[in-house]
C-alpha cells in the first residue's frame, strides 16, 4: 500500500538532458521532460522520459529508511511516462518501441527496481494508480542505489550517453540524498549517411579560442575570400550537444544548407568568418554564443555548449 504522504502529494523518486529537456504544463501539473536523441538514415529516434517535480523534505528520509515492501509513484502528478522510438534493453529485459508508465518498487529485502506498464494496456483497463502499481509490471529491472552528501531539492530524471557506444545510455533518479541508476541499450540505427563526421572535440592545444570565447580547429584551410555578413552559403555540417547527442546534420537530410550569419547564432556567425571556399573548421560554441539559458524546445537544453563539424561549400554573392 502506498503511504499516506505519497497518496497525498504524489510524489517520488529522483531523475534528471540528455541531452534536452524543457518545461511544458499538463493542465495544472508543471512536467519536465528528458530526451536521448539519435539522428542517423533512419531519421530523428528519440527515448524520452516524462514526469512531475516534487520537492524534498526531511520527513521523507523516514520512509526511505523503512524496511517494508512498497510500490511508489515515481515523480509529482500524471504517472511517469516513457516513449521510445526503438527497443530498449535493460541487461536481459527488453522493452518494446511504444508508451510505458514508470514506476518503482521496493521488497522486504530493501532492494529497489525500477517497474515498467504499456500504457496503452493500462488506459484501456481503467486501472487506478494504487492497483496498478501493486500489480504484476510488463518488467522489472534493478535499481543501483546510493546516498549522497549533497541533496536535491527537486525530484529529478536524467538520461545521458555513456560514451561507450551511441546506443549505451544511462538513467539517474536523483531526489533528495538518494541516486538511483541503471543502465540501458538503446536500438538506435546507428548507420551514417555516406560523408557524414564522426563527433569530436578539439584537443587541448590543437584548437585557437576567440576573445568571445569561441574554439574553432582548422581541418583543412580552403582559399579565397571570407563570407560577408550577407552572404549567402552552401554548408554541410553536422552538429552535436558536448556529450556527442547529434541534434542537427545537413548529412541527414541528404544535401549542403542554405545559411546566412544573419539566420545562425551568433558563435555559428564568428566561425563563418573565420572560413574561405573549402574549409572545414571543427567549432566549440560556448552556450553565451549558442542557444543560451533558454535552449530549443527539446532539441537543444538550457546552457548547452554545442560542437560543430562545418565544410564551406561555396559562397552565392547577393
Amino acid at each position: 500500500m502506498i503511504p499516506v504522504v505519497l497518496v497525498g502529494s504524489l510524489l517520488w523518486l529522483a531523475t534528471s538532458t540528455l541531452p534536452a529537456q524543457y518545461f511544458s504544463s499538463v493542465g495544472s501539473e508543471p512536467r519536465r521532460t528528458t530526451r536521448a536523441t539519435w539522428l542517423g538514415m533512419s531519421g530523428e529516434q528519440n527515448v524520452a522520459i516524462e514526469y512531475g517535480q516534487p520537492r524534498w523534505r526531511a520527513e521523507h528520509e523516514g520512509f526511505m529508511k523503512r524496511r517494508s515492501a512498497e510500490p511508489l509513484l515515481l515523480g509529482k502528478g500524471a504517472l511517469t511516462t516513457l516513449w521510445t522510438d526503438v527497443p530498449l534493453a535493460f541487461g536481459e529485459g527488453r522493452l518494446a518501441r511504444g508508451r510505458w508508465y514508470v514506476g518503482a518498487r521496493r521488497d522486504e529485502q530493501q532492494e529497489w527496481s525500477l517497474v515498467f506498464f504499456a500504457a496503452d494496456e493500462v488506459d484501456a483497463g481503467g486501472r487506478a494508480v494504487v492497483a496498478l502499481l501493486s500489480g504484476e509490471p510488463d518488467l522489472r529491472v534493478p535499481l543501483r542505489v546510493t546516498r549522497e552528501e549533497q541533496s536535491m531539492e527537486l525530484f529529478e530524471i536524467t538520461l545521458r550517453a555513456t560514451g561507450e557506444k551511441p546506443q549505451n545510455l544511462a538513467l539517474s533518479i536523483a531526489w533528495g540524498p538518494y541516486r538511483m541508476n541503471v543502465g540501458l541499450a538503446a536500438a538506435f540505427d546507428e548507420r551514417k549517411p555516406e560523408g557524414s563526421p564522426d563527433f569530436a572535440r578539439t584537443a587541448e592545444g590543437k584548437g585557437r579560442r576567440t576573445e568571445s570565447g569561441l574554439v574553432y580547429e582548422v581541418l583543412h584551410a580552403g582559399s579565397g575570400e571570407p563570407p560577408r555578413p550577407d552572404d549567402m552559403l552552401r554548408v554541410h555540417y553536422a552538429a552535436w550537444l558536448s556529450d556527442g547527442t547529434m541534434f542537427d546534420s545537413s548529412y541527414v537530410r541528404g544535401e549542403p544548407s542554405p545559411l546566412t550569419s544573419q539566420w545562425v547564432v551568433g558563435g555559428l556567425a564568428e566561425a563563418f568568418q573565420l572560413m574561405r571556399p573549402g574549409s572545414i573548421l571543427r567549432v566549440t560554441i560556448p552556450p553565451e554564443l549558442g542557444h543560451g539559458a533558454q535552449g530549443i524546445g527539446t532539441v537543444v537544453p538550457p546552457n548547452a555548449t554545442l560542437v560543430y563539424h562545418l565544410t564551406l561549400l561555396g559562397i552565392d554573392r547577393r
